[in-house]
């Protein structure tokens, strides 16, 4: 082949590659930045944000066929489905009874079936994207700047999976499944900043108009069986939200075809917006609610531009939804609950026992104890993007959750044979003990990923960052940090904090009559959280993850929790159940699975 037939078949290759649905999306197009690279290294450098080293990824494998009538009248019936179910709740009076009564179970079947057909269409060419290793973000507001860079990072990924899932293939399945859960956690952020603002506007036109806030409703309506959530409001809220996104991206569709170019993706979003507040004035007429509620949908359209998914968010509005519903049924329980009897745990032979798991997981070499092999593998760019099993993350949770609980109760018991004390836990949380299961466990998900971003994300790390930037030998920095900030958590736990905000009025007069209460100080309690403090600092540490300390803080309260609420026999099970999920997601090999 001469030089020149070369050349033309080149070019040839890069036009066929050509994927760009419109002028914005040409400038990202990875074939045309190839070009661009051809022509000029200055154009090239233009076309490459700067915060990332561009390093191309391997052509996507070409298509498998899927089976499009099959997918096409899947996405028919889940779409009916979900209608079905959205104009029973609207217009019960049109529908059969029994429809009425199962319309949750209509929205649930609706989406598995609108899944299921991703699974069996014929899937494009995703496209070849240049990437590198993730930004870095640092200097002033580093932790927003990161949780934005991981944010836009996940949704130009699903963007990637939503191209190539299809074709019966359990593999795409598989990352577009994960991706679009993984691009719905990451959007969290963005999405309760705007609901942050939201509140602000909202708090302001209220004050700047002289509205009336309307009355919460009593909140024993709010002690909701879970059967009922999961039966009917969170399945209702998918389907809601599935019609308000298929507005969003119709409306979108129409405006560019009309010519609006630009200006598209906010004729849609002006749509589902209105659409979603129209909904809201047939639910309240509080302008708080509205104005907040309709910042979270803008965080969730967000989510849907920038990932060009269903999927992600429809994760995203899944797990606000559960969110804010066990919010609500722990603030009712908390409110008119009565306070049941705690049956217990003996003293020091729980701790003895979760100590004899841990030396079982040392002794069979559990791999989650292998906290710098699984952050090394975590944080390893995978060669696709393709997003990893967090089971493995999980399980590693799990285990160390052991340690701390182990640590933790026996230095307590130790230290309270030298200075004996009584530390009763406070009322508001032996209230919360006494909850179903899931108000447990919500409120420990909470206490964990708040208590180990504010003192391990928050304090400790910069206690160890200032130290080593100012000369301080690596290892005197963490022991530094770790002590002072480990302290400073310690005691945090003897401030009566719902005293205090009703003191500054920002408290009901429940929580400021002493219902929320605070521990009782004894040197026990005092040393045994100052040297968990530790230990969870030197997790993140050697991981280089928060997830892991998070998961642990959660797993070592949530297994107190429910062993002083139900007993001796199912707090062994817990820490037992531990245990053996660290050998079920048992990894193959620490080292990123290549697409």
């Amino acid at each position: 082949m001469t030089r020149s037939e070369k050349a033309v078949a080149v070019v040839r290759d890069e036009v066929a590659n050509w994927s760009a649905r419109t002028p914005e999306d040409s400038v990202r197009a990875p074939s045309f930045q190839r070009s661009l690279t051809s022509l000029s290294p200055v154009l090239a450098a233009a076309s490459i944000p700067e915060s990332r080293d561009a390093v191309p990824a391997p052509r996507a494998s070409a298509p498998t066929p899927g089976r499009p009538v099959l997918s096409r009248n899947l996405l028919i019936t889940g779409a009916s489905l979900v209608g079905v179910s959205l104009l029973s709740a609207a217009v019960p009076a049109l529908m059969p009874a029994a429809v009425v009564a199962w319309k949750g179970a209509f929205a649930w079947s609706g989406l598995a079936a609108m899944a299921a057909s991703r699974y069996w269409r014929s899937p494009g060419s995703a496209p070849d994207a240049p990437r590198g290793p993730p930004a870095k973000a640092g200097g002033s507001f580093s932790s927003f700047k990161a949780a934005w860079t991981a944010a836009r990072d996940s949704a130009a990924a699903q963007r990637s999976f939503e191209s190539r899932v299809g074709g019966s293939s359990w593999s795409s399945f598989r990352d577009w499944a994960l991706g679009g859960l993984r691009t719905g956690l990451y959007w969290m952020a963005p999405a309760l900043l705007l609901m942050l603002g939201g509140a602000a506007l909202a708090k302001g036109a209220i004050l700047a108009l002289g509205l009336k806030t309307v009355a919460a409703a009593q909140a024993s309506a709010a002690l909701i069986p879970m059967s009922t959530l999961l039966g009917g409001m969170i399945p209702m809220a998918l389907a809601a939200e599935t019609a308000n996104i298929a507005v969003f991206f119709g409306v979108q569709a129409l405006a560019r075809r009309l010519g609006a170019g630009r200006a598209a993706p906010w004729l849609g979003g002006a749509a589902a917006l209105a659409l979603a507040a129209v909904v809201l004035l047939n639910l309240t007429s509080a302008p708080f609610i509205i104005i907040v509620s309709l910042a979270l949908e803008a965080g969730v359209l967000w989510t849907a531009q920038r990932s060009q998914s269903l999927l992600a968010p429809l994760a995203l509005r899944g797990i606000l939804t559960v969110f804010s519903l066990e919010a609500a049924r722990l603030g009712a329980w908390i409110k008119v609950g009565a306070a049941g009897s705690l049956i217990g745990l003996p003293a020091v032979w729980g701790g003895v026992a979760v100590l004899g798991l841990v030396l079982l997981a040392i002794k069979l070499k559990a791999p989650g104890l292998d906290l710098a092999g699984i952050g090394q593998w975590w944080k390893t760019e995978d060669p696709g993007q393709r997003p990893k099993s967090p089971w493995r993350i999980l399980s590693a949770g799990l285990v160390w959750g052991l340690v701390v609980y182990a640590i933790g109760d026996l230095t307590f018991w130790g230290v309270n044979a030298l200075a004996p004390g009584h530390e009763p836990a406070p009322a508001i949380l032996a209230k919360m003990l006494t909850a179903g299961v899931d108000l447990v466990l919500y409120n420990f998900v909470i206490v964990g990923l708040l208590e180990e971003y504010v003192f391990r994300r928050g304090v400790f790390k910069w206690m160890n960052d200032f130290l080593d930037k100012h000369g301080l030998k690596p290892g005197k920095a963490f022991w530094t940090a770790a002590i002072a900030s480990a302290l400073v958590f310690s005691g945090v736990h003897y401030i009566d904090w719902g005293a205090m905000m009703g003191w500054f009025g920002l408290g009901d007069a429940t929580a400021s009559s002493g219902l929320g209460g605070a521990y009782a100080f004894t040197w026990a309690g005092f040393m045994a959280r100052s040297v968990l403090g530790v230990v969870l600092a030197w997790i993140y540490k050697r991981s280089g993850l928060l997830l892991i300390p998070i998961v642990a803080h959660f797993w070592a309260d949530s297994m107190e929790g429910l062993g002083l609420a139900f007993g001796l026999p199912v707090f062994l099970a817990l820490a037992a159940g531990a245990l053996a999920l660290s050998f079920l997601f048992k990894p193959k090999a620490l080292k990123p699975k290549s697409s």
